[in-house]
């Protein structure tokens, strides 16, 4: 078999592979087709697989047994030019059959998108700043307050009046001209008085009432309640229970006790500034090597086949999809809550996508120059981590069998190395930074945007949170 490359001029990272495959392997191939489908066909005046060529030719069409070769022959020629031309394609080949017959080479082309080259510059003792925030009093504190605010409970008090903030334990009914309506009775019912999520005319007519009594009072639901509610009035009738408080822990050794693991407030400050640190070096280490990598990709020459961005986008669009689904949300709610379309969000998203594949790609590029490879025992290590929820025996070792999760693997762990070898190499400052003061500025690509949307997506997580409440209390 022959094969040409051929680099298209503007596109350096597309190519044309020319094959040829010589007439010898083509009747091979027609030859073990027929031999196949004789046994498969029904021709008249022949037994099954009895019928010779020339009959099976004249009962399907000259040129049947060609074309199903040809069918059979071009993948395999495919994947065989591309490992004789040494290329790693990243889309879909275009495939264009020339020319094929009786005592002919079967001869295509495939223009195809190819992983690109990449032409590294300085990757080798990069100067980075490991900046490690302080953990402070006051940031221990506050995981203490936060803590503390976990285990808070609601307490019955002895007093007179419900106030602003105070919690009533209410039973109550309400009719809308007379009849009763779905959400409108409670028994026991805890309500914080002065909370956005009820009613505001309700809420006001709480304050003040003492434990036992009862008041009668007309609440007039906004146009933004339930549909079903929405400008109507309601005549409500509620009885106090009693009045709750909410009571948050004392930071003192008996809470320290309760949480089960220490003896002392100090050993859970102690513990919690730990943590804290833990943290801080963690968040070093991390922004550390993003810079690192950051200055890796800018010194390097790439140019991106625009495949492999769109399909990293969509990568991306997945991900930002999970993430709002994880916090209960949806795509069309996030777009909604931020002003924009999806297509806007896309091309928010593209630098960002773009980045993520050329740092991939000069990952890939450091490991090769490096000779990094990981080893078969780090690549089964890898799988069975990532398949050991699986519970049935033979498909685990279906999955680590498979050549495309290996090849996966092998890839990550591959960048993995790479980026050990950056860090390894390069000359890093630790900077000890005081709170507050001005984080270093990240990737200028990306990170912007990454925040960007999280915090559009927090809003619209806020609104569809007030909304439900809101309609919850309605109800």
């Amino acid at each position: 078999m022959n094969t040409r490359v051929e680099r298209l001029s503007g596109h350096p990272a597309r190519v044309v592979l020319e094959v040829e495959v010589e007439p010898e392997r083509v009747e091979r191939t027609v030859d073990a087709v027929y031999r196949r489908i004789v046994r498969q066909v029904r021709i008249p005046g022949f037994r099954p697989g009895k019928a010779p060529r020339p009959i099976v030719e004249m009962h399907l069409g000259k040129d049947a047994l060609y074309v199903e070769a040809v069918d059979e022959l071009v993948p395999q020629a495919y994947r065989e030019a591309v490992r004789a031309a040494n290329i790693e394609p990243v889309a879909q080949a275009k495939i264009d059959i020339i020319d094929f017959g009786a005592g002919k080479p079967l001869k295509f082309k495939a223009e195809v998108d190819v992983k690109p080259d990449v032409q590294l510059g300085q990757y080798r003792g990069l100067a980075v700043e490991k900046r490690v925030r302080k953990v402070t009093e006051k940031d221990v504190d506050e995981v203490i307050d936060a803590l503390r605010e976990q285990f808070a409970e609601l307490v019955a008090v002895d007093k007179e009046k419900v106030e602003p903030g105070d919690y009533a334990v209410v039973d109550f009914e309400g009719h809308i001209d007379g009849q009763p309506f779905r959400g409108g009775a409670g028994k026991g019912e805890i309500l914080r008085v002065g909370d956005e999520g009820i009613l505001p005319a309700f809420s006001e007519q709480l304050v003040g009432m003492a434990p036992g009594e009862e008041r009668e009072f007309d609440v007039t639901f906004p146009e933004g309640a339930r549909e079903d509610l929405a400008g109507k009035t309601a005549k409500f009738r509620v009885r106090l229970l009693e009045i709750k408080q909410r009571r948050v822990p004392e930071a003192d050794d008996e809470f320290a006790k309760d949480l089960g693991e220490f003896e002392t407030i100090a050993q859970l400050r102690d513990d919690r500034r730990k943590r804290l640190e833990e943290a801080a070096e963690q968040a070093a280490e991390a922004e550390m090597r993003d810079k690192l990598l950051e200055q890796a990709v800018n010194n390097a020459q790439v140019e991106l086949p625009p495949v492999m961005v769109e399909r990293e986008l969509v990568r991306m669009k997945d991900e930002f999809e999970y993430s709002l689904w994880a916090r209960g949300l949806t795509l069309e709610r996030y777009l909604q809550a931020s002003e924009q379309t999806e297509e806007e969000l896309l091309e928010r998203l593209r630098p960002s996508a773009a980045q993520r594949v050329k740092s991939e790609l000069v990952l890939e590029a450091i490991a090769k120059a490096e000779q990094l490879e990981p080893t078969e025992e780090e690549i089964n290590r890898r799988l069975q981590e990532l398949f050991a929820s699986v519970q049935d025996a033979k498909e685990r070792e279906r999955l680590m069998a498979d050549e495309d999760n290996r090849a996966g693997v092998r890839d990550s762990l591959r960048r993995a190395k790479a980026m050990d070898f950056l860090v390894e190499q390069a000359n890093v400052t630790v900077v000890q930074v005081d709170p507050g003061e001005a984080p270093s500025e990240g990737p200028e690509t990306g990170g912007q945007v990454s925040e960007a949307t999280e915090s559009e997506a927090a809003q619209a997580e806020t609104g569809a949170a007030a909304e439900q409440e809101s309609s919850a209390r309605s109800e």
